[in-house]
């Protein structure tokens, strides 16, 4: 017997400034880049300040999915499961999708063609 993955939702009600009426908009999906060697603090800071930023601009009631990317080095992609676990927001791991902003940490890259931000952390 195989199961399938249930995704959080795409979509989510927002109540920002920018219209009169509450009206749907994508969820705000944040992927973290893992690292070797983590500062878990670092990672708590950049999650909050992302979301921070996102509650700023979609008001409240902001839905975020933390995306993590798997690998070796798993420690940020722990502590951002228990962030999102901790906020009420799903936690999944990323399979390529759309993302709004990224944590990544100090030195890496940003992805190719990627133009969101990024929040970053040391490592």
């Amino acid at each position: 017997m195989t199961g399938t993955a249930t995704r959080a939702p795409q979509l989510f009600t927002c109540t920002c400034d920018a219209q009169p009426e509450p009206h749907l908009m994508p969820v705000q999906r944040i992927v973290v880049t893992p690292a070797a060697d983590v500062d878990p603090v670092g990672v708590l800071d950049a999650l909050t300040m992302a979301w921070y930023d996102a509650t700023l601009f979609f008001g409240p009631d902001v839905v975020m999915v933390v995306a993590y990317e798997e690998g070796d080095a798993t420690g940020a992609a722990e502590i951002a499961r228990e962030w999102a676990a901790a906020q009420g927001f799903a936690a999944e791991p990323y399979e390529g999708e759309f993302v709004t902003m990224r944590v990544a940490p100090e030195g890496v890259p940003q992805a190719p063609g990627e133009d969101r931000p990024v929040y970053r952390y040391a490592a």
